[in-house]
């Protein structure tokens, strides 16, 4: 007898919890979506300054990089995986598609291409052809832009 009680005890349980979760999910399937949870919203307008401040991370990934590789704290194999990693990080920049900012870093990336994750190749950033790409920090000055690499390398 205390079995069959247990069992029309869960039974009860399971209805009252699925009503009750039935009427959550209806009322959040009612609520309108607000603009900032709408998957399709209309893309912003990326700035020149925006697109600077994402170069910045570019260049502090090959600062502390070539520190850790001169002050002996890390080999090549790892000052390369870095070099990797920051291909991708800059073929992530985002531009505006029209301006000198935008052509530095469109010439930046095509002297550096993007190496996928997983792949050993040696990379092409840091290198003269990345070092000659663009002038990137006039474009980015004239922007009103300040440049700002975050060393924490070596120190």
């Amino acid at each position: 007898m205390r079995r069959i009680a247990i069992g029309v005890a869960a039974v009860g349980a399971v209805l009252i919890l699925s009503g009750c979760a039935g009427a959550a999910a209806e009322s959040v399937a009612t609520k309108p979506p607000t603009p900032s949870s709408t998957p399709m919203s209309a893309p912003t307008k990326v700035t020149d300054q925006e697109s600077c401040a994402a170069f910045d991370d570019v260049s502090t990934i090959l600062q502390n990089a070539h520190m850790g590789l001169s002050s002996g704290r890390m080999s090549q194999q790892e000052y390369d995986g870095w070099l990797r990693l920051a291909t991708r990080v800059l073929d992530r920049v985002p531009t505006s598609g029209e301006g000198a900012v935008s052509d530095g870093i469109a010439a930046s990336k095509a002297a550096a291409p993007a190496i996928p994750l997983g792949t050993i190749a040696p990379p092409l950033i840091g290198g003269d052809a990345w070092n000659n790409a663009a002038p990137l920090a006039a474009a980015c000055t004239a922007a009103g832009y300040v440049f700002v690499v975050e060393s924490w390398t070596g120190g």
